[in-house]
């Protein structure tokens, strides 16, 4: 019971945090529109839509970075594996003539097998994630390189579905229905809590979850309701949507909670230990390849040399950013998906502002060490 109630605890603390980061997000937002230097483009119709989709790659990514992180791991390959699952892709449609869906397909079997591997070294045979996936950051790298003879390649017309748009009636109905279901879920949390005798959540608390829903479906809803929901936003929320689910609601996420927060305890309790972490690591080599594939679509072609180059330090940023904690065992895929929106908004601002690039690189390096020192002061405080 002890145990159920430390796997359960990081939930509560998730909640404020998430709270106080989309308050973070929408001062950001506040401030960028009513900066001058912006010239009034940024609270604009195409500029979030930019920013929203420019960012789905990464909060792809981000999401798989946020189970890995919960169990203590982490995966500096990321970037790595977005480059070769795209060369896979690419090679399989135009030198064996698969069609583009098996093509696809085959680089999300990469990817998954990978990231198995990955589970296996540090669950299984006890090598330190970071060795493991550093390895994997050179040896992918060069994989891409090699398959493709340091060639750029393009992917072809089949491919063009992952940069399309969805129609602007679909977009609507996607929104209505995601939106419905979410409130349905929210009540019915509630009404079930109440009948388990557990104590409900308020009002007010019912209220405020449902309203923040609201809120970003008629954000949505603006943005995309007059042009169409691009492909890889709606993957991007499919994925996030999918990964709360896992993580709120199954036992596989109480697992990834529970391991997090003491591993040995877990073990003695009868978690398989083992066993979620390759599932943990499966399921982010899958994602990588579902990033590689929406990254490869959106700009049609795969550089193996710089595919996805420093996407796993982006992707550490916005998990940290969003509330994870390095060391295990708290955090939140809403956290995460705000985090991203946050990391993806200090990089558009900074674009509007016209700082240059070199500079956000030190912004960014700045940012993720405050947030890390951040992480662990608060870790200090509890313990």
């Amino acid at each position: 019971m002890k145990l159920e109630r430390n796997a359960q605890a990081p939930s509560r603390r998730i909640d404020l945090n998430a709270w106080a980061m989309a308050g973070v997000l929408a001062a950001m937002w506040g401030v960028l529109a009513l900066l001058p230097a912006t010239r009034g483009m940024f609270l604009t119709q195409g500029n979030i839509a930019t920013l929203l989709t420019q960012s789905s790659v990464l909060l792809v990514i981000a999401v798989g970075m946020t189970l890995v992180t919960l169990i203590r791991g982490i995966d500096l390959s990321v970037g790595a594996g977005v480059a070769l699952t795209g060369v896979v892709a690419a090679l399989a449609h135009q030198q064996l003539g698969l069609p583009a869906p098996v093509a696809m397909l085959s680089a999300l079997l990469v990817g998954t097998a990978i990231g198995f591997m990955h589970g296996a070294w540090v669950g299984w045979l006890g090598v330190p994630a970071f060795v493991v996936t550093l390895a994997g950051f050179k040896a992918y790298r060069g994989g891409a390189l090699v398959l493709s003879h340091a060639r750029s390649l393009t992917m072809g017309p089949d491919f063009d579905v992952l940069s399309r748009t969805v129609p602007p009636s679909a977009t609507w109905i996607i929104i209505a229905s995601t939106l419905a279901l979410g409130v349905a879920i929210t009540l019915r949390d509630a009404a079930r809590r109440k009948q388990l005798g557990l104590e409900p959540p308020t009002t007010a608390i019912v209220a405020t979850r449902i309203a923040a829903q609201a809120l970003l479906a008629g954000l949505l809803a603006i943005v995309f309701g007059s042009r169409g929901i691009p492909v890889p936003v709606l993957v991007a929320g499919a994925v996030a949507l999918a990964a709360v689910f896992v993580t709120r609601r199954t036992r596989f996420g109480r697992h990834i909670y529970a391991i997090g927060g003491n591993p040995e305890a877990a073990r003695l309790s009868g978690i398989d230990v083992r066993r979620v972490t390759i599932g943990v690591y499966a399921i982010l080599g899958l994602l990588t390849a579902v990033a590689g594939l929406l990254l490869a679509g959106r700009v049609n072609g795969v550089t193996p040399g710089n595919q996805g180059n420093l996407l796993e330090l982006d992707a550490v940023t916005a998990v940290v950013i969003g509330g994870t904690s390095l060391l295990g065992g708290r955090g939140s895929v809403v956290g995460t998906v705000l985090g991203t929106l946050v990391f993806a908004t200090l990089a558009n601002g900074m674009n509007l502002l016209r700082i240059d690039s070199n500079w956000q690189l030190i912004c960014t390096g700045a940012i993720l060490l405050v947030a890390v020192l951040i992480d662990v002061l608060s870790k200090g405080k509890r313990s």
